[in-house]
């Protein structure tokens, strides 16, 4: 793509999305009430210390991005990640290295000490995503950037090493660079406390009780004039599944899920409890894995990778758990990122099964083959707080394991220790759980295969690969691109790098009162509450 072709990009987002857009449901928001979610706790407040989805939902509540993707009645679908502003009004490519954002005037952190309601700036910007780059655990997503200037109070340019088609993307993730005030970090060393929590987004957070409650009251000063609709949203801290499901049916939360989600089985029991819920099942980009320490025996043998991959009954887990409505083709691409999924079923088979299919005699050959036809035994690492089916799902790994002579012993771990380990592939062995719902392709290619990368918890070190994923995120042009992550998608049928094991539909399930909540991919709870509004 060359310069004409993302210049014009830049317009077309800039003219795409004016502030106040009509609301698409067919009746007219109302203003008012407190929307009351059930669901766990963030382990840390600081949105660059903690890869938690917990920590960088609740901050997606609280503060805003150079550029964001479109939510509500502006989405297109659930997996819309089109990018429209955020605090840059505007952008543009100067060269394919070279990007100028130009900030909107006269927005305003939260009006709480010490910042009380200052305009936002461009070395705000330039200090933020510094920071991102210096503590983030999602870090390597910046990699590229050489530089960025405050050219101005309202002007900011990045320069990128080389051509980087993910950018603007990571820039518009929930879970990356917001943009944060730095006379927070000089008083209170880091964004964790909650006096420290202040930003632009469309909700303040008001009060924080550890274990019992977070309380988040209207941004008056929002940006986008005429919203949030709500005045104020609670999350009751409700670890428990069962219990959340509970409170949800009792009338006494509107959203037993931060997101709504609900699992088929708890869905479809809903529908015949509490039939006036609205209940909307939907595919969502999610991924769950199998991931092994293929840097190490036994799992640096392709053969014992394969047999893993070959005992899983992905079609048994989903008549069982997911009443035949998942997709048991979800890597490496998820199955709803369908605008760069390549279907197993264009593979040749003999390569595709080790994505798909199911042969328990097969595996056991393998490992003999191996030479380990006497059986194995080891550990399997996991955080049982995931939602259902989770739980269900550890269990019927190690059955199916255990089916082919290996023996995976559970491990469950406490979520801090999981999630500052295991989950950044500090593990022995091998371990399992979902992969975070990443917004761009890359993250679920690149970021989980390139050796030195945080999510290559499978330890994967492949140079022919290595080649392939450096060109794809070089490309600017879209179908040059599509084309390239084929090939990548292509190559890694067979290498059982991870096992991947069906993704679940989520059931998008609230009472009827609440309005104008659509699901949209990644971790931006806060854009869409946005729109999200109560009739009672």
């Amino acid at each position: 793509m060359g310069r004409r072709g993302l210049l014009g990009i830049a317009l077309v987002a800039v003219i795409a999305l004016s502030l106040g857009l009509p609301p698409a449901f067919g009746q007219t928001p109302k203003r008012g009430g407190v929307l009351r979610i059930a669901d766990r706790e963030a382990p840390n407040l600081d949105p660059h210390l903690s890869v938690s989805f917990i920590t960088h939902t609740w901050a997606s509540m609280v503060y805003s991005h150079l550029v964001r993707f479109p939510y509500g009645p502006e989405q297109k679908h659930s997996g819309d990640f089109s990018i429209v502003p955020d605090l840059a009004q505007k952008w543009e490519y100067k060269t394919p290295t070279t990007v100028v954002f130009t900030l909107r005037k006269g927005v305003k952190f939260h009006n709480k000490p010490p910042v009380n309601g200052r305009e936002v700036t461009a070395d705000d910007v330039k200090y933020s995503l510094e920071r991102f780059m210096a503590k983030s655990g999602f870090r390597s997503r910046f990699d590229q950037v050489q530089s960025i200037e405050a050219v101005d109070r309202h002007t900011v340019r990045v320069t990128l090493k080389e051509p980087y088609a993910p950018f603007l993307n990571h820039l518009a993730s929930p879970s990356y660079a917001v943009i944060l005030p730095r006379e927070v970090e000089q008083r209170h060393k880091d964004f964790n406390h909650p006096d420290a929590v202040i930003g632009t987004g469309p909700f303040v957070l008001k009060t924080y009780e550890r274990g019992v409650r977070v309380v988040f009251e209207r941004n008056p000063d929002y940006f986008m004039k005429g919203q949030p609709y709500l005045d104020g949203v609670v999350i009751e801290i409700t670890p428990d599944a069962s219990a959340r499901l509970s409170v949800l049916r009792a009338g006494k939360v509107d959203l037993g899920h931060m997101w709504g989600w609900l699992s088929p089985e708890q869905g479809k029991s809903v529908q015949k409890t509490n039939p006036e819920m609205v209940v909307t099942p939907t595919m969502v980009v999610g991924q769950g894995v199998i991931y092994m320490r293929t840097d190490q025996p036994p799992f640096n043998d392709v053969r014992v990778r394969r047999a893993i991959a070959l005992a899983i009954d992905r079609k048994g887990w989903n008549d069982a758990l997911l009443f035949g409505e998942g997709c048991i083709d979800s890597g490496p691409v998820p199955c709803a990122m369908k605008d760069w999924k390549l279907d197993a079923a264009k593979l040749e088979p003999a390569r595709a099964k080790y994505l798909v299919g199911y042969d328990p005699a097969e595996a056991k050959a393998l490992l003999t083959q191996a030479g380990l036809g006497g059986g194995l035994t080891v550990p399997m690492f996991h955080w049982p707080g995931y939602a259902p089916p989770w739980r269900s799902y550890y269990e019927l790994a190690a059955d199916n394991l255990g089916k082919i002579g290996l023996t995976a012993e559970l491990k469950p771990e406490e979520y801090g220790k999981y999630i500052s380990t295991t989950y950044l592939g500090k593990f022995e062995k091998m371990a399992i759980g979902p992969i975070t719902p990443f917004t761009e392709v890359d993250d679920f290619l690149y970021g989980t295969h390139v050796p030195e990368q945080p999510n290559n918890r499978s330890h994967v070190a492949d140079a022919e690969l290595n080649k392939l994923l450096v060109a794809q995120r070089r490309e600017l042009d879209p179908a040059k691109r599509r084309e390239i992550i084929d090939r990548i998608q292509r190559y890694l049928a067979d290498k059982a790098y991870y096992v991947y094991l069906p993704n679940a539909p989520q059931y998008i399930t609230h009472p009827p009162h609440v309005k104008g909540f659509k699901h949209h991919d990644g971790y931006g709870l806060g854009m869409r509450l946005m729109h999200t509004w109560l009739d009672r």
